[in-house]
């Protein structure tokens, strides 16, 4: 009799209830409207930043910066900007398709080639030597960036859902700076 009553209660416990039904489908639509809310906020207002020695070149909006057709479908193609460097400073020139390099950059200039496609931002070529522009991944979203340490050049997406919270670390005024011993840094050998 005792056993009979155990295993109707070990049948009992194993079934799923009406609130628990209710409290997994309010989790699940609590999830969902997370993933829109993040999707819809992402969305346009993203900027691609370039900036050369510490100073902005260009802002672009991405949704500007995509190549679109008359109906304003995003066609797939990449969007180029060609990044030149002289003794002036730096200039960027957005072109439709890949430009003709030898053709555009003069002797003694350098550059580099941007690609903006979908949501992808690369670097597509560089005259660099080490080339680690060139190989870095796509950056897709907010706070990712592409630098060119010989060009001191800065590619970096900046926008999405938390641009508006600032980082108080990188906005605090430092007091402290570091000194070069005997014209250079510690970690710095003649090697």
């Amino acid at each position: 009799m005792f056993g009979k009553i155990r295993e109707n209660k070990r049948k009992d416990d194993r079934q799923i209830g009406r609130a628990d039904i209710y409290l997994i489908a309010f989790f699940l639509l609590l999830a969902l409207g997370s993933l829109a809310w993040l999707a819809v906020s992402r969305e346009d207002s993203q900027t691609l930043r370039i900036s050369y020695d510490g100073q902005r070149i260009v802002d672009v909006s991405l949704a500007q910066a995509l190549v679109q057709n008359t109906a304003g479908e995003d066609k797939g193609e990449a969007h180029y900007c060609l990044l030149l460097y002289s003794e002036e400073g730096a200039s960027c020139q957005w072109y439709r398709t890949r430009p003709d390099l030898p053709s555009l950059v003069l002797e003694g200039d350098s550059y580099n080639l941007l690609a903006v496609s979908g949501e992808c931002v690369w670097m597509e070529a560089a005259d660099c030597r080490d080339q680690i522009c060139v190989n870095h991944r796509p950056i897709t979203s907010g706070g990712e960036s592409i630098i060119c340490l010989p060009h001191r050049l800065v590619v970096e997406i900046v926008g999405g859902a938390d641009s508006e919270i600032p980082d108080r670390m990188a906005k605090k005024e430092s007091t402290s700076k570091i000194v070069p011993k005997e014209g250079r840094y510690d970690h710095e050998t003649d090697g």
